[in-house]
């Protein structure tokens, strides 16, 4: 029983440890968001008027999002030591709920960023990010269905 506790929160650990965080249009700070982002920014031809909107609403929130990333990462290490030291499942559970309680906020404040990113583009700059947003999907798709193609043929 302690081994089958140990491996489902290893694999719910590895679940939320690899999920994605990244937006489209944002980043928190790390160098290929900040890339990403001024790769939209060219796309959509912002101006410096709206480059300079962006700049502020990122800083104004980064404080916020870094206390949040923080605390993110303070409850990972709890939860992870918690998993080896075998600790009981209304604990796990405990941690878990406060975990999906900091990952809802922190989508929530994505989701703020960027009602705030488009509420400062052009109707023109809007239709350019949905065919951007489209573009993207479509490649995605592609991806999942080659790799999808590859794992059945190797079945056969």
């Amino acid at each position: 029983m302690k081994n089958w506790k140990l491996a489902m929160g290893s694999l719910a650990l590895a679940g939320v440890l690899a999920a994605p965080g990244t937006t489209l249009a944002f980043g928190g700070g790390e160098g290929h968001h900040r890339h990403g982002f001024e790769h939209m920014a060219r796309e959509l031809q912002l101006t410096e008027g709206q480059r300079a909107q962006l700049k502020s609403n990122r800083e104004s929130t980064r404080e916020a999002r870094m206390a949040l990333r923080k605390q993110l990462k303070e409850l990972r290490q709890q939860i992870h030591t918690a998993i080896e030291r075998s600790a009981e499942q209304s604990t796990l559970d405990q941690f878990g709920a406060e975990l999906g309680k900091l990952k809802v906020r922190q989508m929530q404040n994505r989701y703020q960023m960027r009602q705030q990113f488009e509420a400062i583009l052009t109707d023109e700059q809007k239709a350019k990010l949905a065919e951007l947003k489209d573009k993207r999907r479509e490649s995605r798709q592609k991806l999942r269905g080659h790799s999808r193609g590859a794992r059945n043929a190797g079945e056969s």
